[in-house]
């Protein structure tokens, strides 16, 4: 007898945003959080196909970066040399979605 409902093992899982996942609050008071969704050479703010964050947790990390950097905890263009060596929540280099060129 075949087994009716077995799941695919060959399905991939989806994505997931990591801010929803986990869970986490973002505030403009934690710098370290975000200083991870900015280019440490242009101090712009990296897009969703590179975080792979949900439209509603971008819209919320850009808002928060902008009043992060009014307020004095963020630097507009360079990362502090402390936050250079955390790990890795965004990798520019490997986007979600890679463009065809």
């Amino acid at each position: 007898m075949p087994v009716e409902n077995m799941t695919n093992p060959y399905e991939s899982e989806k994505r997931q945003c990591i801010l929803c996942y986990r869970k986490i609050e973002v505030d403009y008071k934690n710098p370290r959080l975000l200083s991870q969704f900015l280019s440490s050479f242009t101090g712009k703010v990296y897009e969703r196909n590179i975080t792979g964050l949900c439209k509603k947790q971008q819209k919320i990390v850009e808002t928060e970066i902008k009043r992060s950097q009014e307020a004095g905890f963020l630097a507009f263009m360079l990362k502090k040399p402390e936050y250079i060596k955390d790990p890795v929540i965004c990798d520019a280099n490997k986007p979600v979605r890679p463009h065809r060129f």
